[in-house]
Parts: C-alpha cells; sequence; structure tokens
C-alpha cells in the first residue's frame, strides 16, 4: 500500500510564538524583582522611621522632664547649689535654673542636665518674665515664662513652654473693702456700719507704696452706694480716706475679680478653693484651735474655714464660709474673704489694724433638690463694726501679694513649639 504522508513535512502553524513563554518569564521576574525592592526599600525606611521615631520620642520625654524639674524648683522643692537659696520668681527670672539643676554634660554642643549617657538624652531651661516692661524693679513677677529643650540621640529635639503664676488663683483688689450687692440690684446690704465710737480709720492709700491707692469701699449697685455714702458722711469719729480714689465707688460687673461676676462662679471658685486647702491639710470646719494655724507675716498661711470663724491674729489668706467675727485686738494682714454666708462683724473693744483687702458676699452654696433649675443669686451681704476701741482696715499691695501665693504656684499650660 502506498503512503500519501510525508514525513518530513513539519507541522508549523505556532511558529509565530515562538519565545513567548521566556518573554513572559522575564516580564514576571522583573515585576517580582520590582516587588522584592520596593519591599525591601520600605522595609529600610520603615526601620529607620522607627529609630527616628524613638530619638524623637526620646527627646519629647527629655523635655517633659524638664519641664515638671523647672516646677520643682519653683516650687521650692530642689535645694540650691551652693546650698540657701530656695528659688523664688524673683531670682530665677532670667536665668537657666544653673543654681538648682546640675547642667553636667554636653549634647550636640550645648550643655545641659543630663538624664541618661546611652542614648544620649538631656534637657536646658530658659526662664523669663513676659511682662517685663511692667513689672516694677526689684518685684517679683506674677508669673514666668519657662521654656525647655529636649534632647535625644541622632540629633532629636523638643521643645516645649508652660506659663507659671505665682498666685493661686487671679484677683486684683479694686477697693479696700469689696461688698458684692444683691443680684436684683435693688435690695441694700442687710447691715453696714463703719463704726461710730473711738477712733476708726479706713483707708485706700497702699500701705506698702503710699503713693499707690483704691477706694476704701466698692459696691455694685445704686443702692448700696447710698447706704454705704449715708453712713460714711454721719460716722464720727470714724475716717474714711481714699486717698486719690472716692471713699466709695460703684463698680461694674466687668470690674470685679472673676469669681464675684456669677454666683455660679463665686460656687466653682470655693469649691475648688476647699479641694485646694483639704490637699494641703488647711481646711476647718470651725476656727482654728492654734496660733501656728494662722500663719504670721513671713510665713502666711492659707485658712479655709467651712463654718463660723472667730478672727484670730494672723496673716495670709483666710476664707470662710459661715460668719466671720473679728473682735477685740486682733488684726490680720492679708486676703480675707466672706464667702457664703457673707457676714463680717467686727465689735469688742481693743485696738486691731488689719492691712490689706476684704471681700464679701452672700450666696447659697446648697439648696434642696426642689430648686435645682432655679436661680441662686447673689444676695444682700452684711459688713457691721460696733464697739469701742481703736482700730485700722488699710489696704496692704504687699500683704494681699502674699496671700495669694499661700496656696502655691499654678501651672496655666504646656505646649510644644
Amino acid at each position: 500500500m502506498r503512503s500519501n504522508s510525508n514525513p518530513s513535512t513539519v507541522n508549523d502553524r505556532w511558529s509565530n510564538q515562538r519565545g513567548a513563554a521566556l518573554i513572559t518569564t522575564l516580564l514576571v521576574s522583573t515585576l517580582l524583582l520590582v516587588l522584592g525592592g520596593a519591599l525591601l526599600l520600605t522595609t529600610n525606611l520603615a526601620q529607620g522611621l522607627a529609630i527616628d521615631s524613638t530619638s524623637e520620642l526620646q527627646a519629647y520625654y527629655s523635655a517633659e522632664a524638664g519641664a515638671n524639674a523647672a516646677l520643682n524648683v519653683l516650687r521650692g522643692n530642689i535645694a540650691s547649689n551652693p546650698a540657701g537659696t530656695n528659688a523664688t520668681f524673683l531670682n530665677a527670672v532670667n536665668t537657666t535654673l544653673s543654681n538648682w539643676l546640675p547642667y553636667s554634660a554636653t549634647i550636640d554642643g550645648t550643655s545641659v542636665v543630663s538624664l541618661s549617657t546611652n542614648p544620649a538624652m538631656g534637657y536646658t531651661v530658659a526662664v523669663t518674665d513676659p511682662d517685663a516692661a511692667t513689672t516694677p524693679v526689684g518685684k517679683a513677677p506674677v508669673r514666668l515664662l519657662v521654656r525647655v529643650a529636649g534632647f535625644g540621640p541622632k540629633g532629636a529635639r523638643k521643645n516645649m513652654e508652660l506659663w507659671v503664676d505665682r498666685h493661686t488663683f487671679d484677683f486684683t483688689p479694686v477697693a479696700t473693702v469689696l461688698i458684692r450687692g444683691n443680684d436684683d440690684n435693688t435690695t441694700p446690704v442687710a447691715a453696714f456700719s463703719v463704726g461710730q465710737s473711738n477712733s476708726k480709720t479706713y483707708s485706700g492709700i497702699d500701705n506698702a507704696a503710699p503713693t499707690s491707692s483704691l477706694p476704701v469701699f466698692g459696691v455694685t449697685h445704686g443702692n448700696d452706694l447710698t447706704v454705704v455714702t449715708t453712713e460714711i458722711n454721719g460716722a464720727q469719729p470714724t475716717t474714711v480716706t481714699g486717698g486719690g480714689n472716692p471713699k466709695e465707688q460703684l463698680l461694674t460687673n466687668s470690674q470685679l475679680p472673676d469669681f464675684l461676676k456669677t454666683a455660679d462662679q463665686a460656687r466653682t471658685f470655693l469649691n475648688t478653693m476647699q479641694d485646694d486647702a483639704t490637699a494641703n491639710g488647711r481646711y476647718f470646719t470651725s476656727t482654728p484651735a492654734t496660733a501656728a494655724d494662722w500663719g504670721t507675716t513671713s510665713d502666711p498661711k492659707l485658712i479655709f474655714v467651712n463654718g463660723d470663724c472667730t478672727l484670730a491674729a494672723g496673716a495670709g489668706l483666710l476664707i470662710v464660709t459661715g460668719t466671720l467675727t473679728q473682735s477685740g485686738n486682733v488684726g490680720f494682714n492679708g486676703l480675707i474673704l466672706v464667702l457664703g454666708q457673707g457676714d463680717y462683724q467686727r465689735n469688742g473693744n481693743g485696738n486691731n489694724n488689719t492691712f490689706g483687702a476684704i471681700v464679701v458676699a452672700k450666696f447659697a452654696r446648697t439648696w434642696p433638690s426642689s430648686e435645682n433649675g432655679q436661680s441662686h443669686p447673689f444676695l444682700s451681704a452684711t459688713y457691721n463694726m460696733s464697739g469701742g476701741g481703736n482700730s485700722n482696715t488699710q489696704f496692704d499691695s504687699n500683704e494681699v501679694d502674699k496671700a495669694l501665693t499661700v496656696a502655691g504656684l499654678r501651672s496655666m499650660g504646656v505646649r510644644e513649639y
């Protein structure tokens, strides 16, 4: 049989696709190579970023440590070198606190307080007075600006700043005796008397700086002003002098300290100060029993009495929520706040001096649940002096300033910059 097949004939129908598998393999390999390279690059970058992030975090913690150390210095918790000089707002301003903090190492060419040598961590502190243009020469600033630079390894650096206030709360006296009036702007003070027997003197002239002065009595509505003016004009032999200011002045709400602008703010203020006093062991429910509790002009105290109190000779910041009774030879230097019951009674024989400032305001701190949602405004306060003896009540800016420092400084906030 004869076959027609040709064994030499080759089926060539795929001839135009020869080498496709090789090209595909090369393309896939290239893609995998690119992906692998990208993965390696990303891994290296992530590793580098992680290392840098750690350095940045260490610098941040260094700055935090510096901020805390600066506060400890200003609070007097760190001894000076040489010993014997506590930090104050006056001797700390325009310094790096080097008398209290050990600058013992160098990082990136900067002398720092060292926290660690491996890794290298440390901080620097710079203290300035932001109100230098208005701070009297030789007087301690009211607030300080503290700037801290935290250093970490690999050149990492973080900057922080914080404001530190020397005063316990914001208070600028507007009168020697400030009586917060009834919020109805009509009902006058419950009682007001400056004393009629013997010699009573009231002065708005600053005992610490006689060229400055305030009104003697400050009130917040017209009917109170009428009562106070009538009493002063008829009070003989009592002498009332405001220096270059009127003896009595009607004050607007904007002129008042923040905690006297509304009764709600007054309640919040009292609660805050009660918490501070409790934390510092300066909370009492009746008259403090010992002389040491009352402080002195060289060592003023915070005294918070949640209830009635009989004044004893002392100095500092006195807050009374009940009736305050001052009698006889008892005087006080500082700031007296009679808030809540708003009843200040001064009576009895003897001579005394009260230097500083006085605030009296009446408002409810608590009420029955049935009155929730109702208004609980300022009510009519009482300032009543009677009895014999001589007394002097005079504004003193230094005594007020010292009183405002007794509960410790305030940190007004921290930020990174």
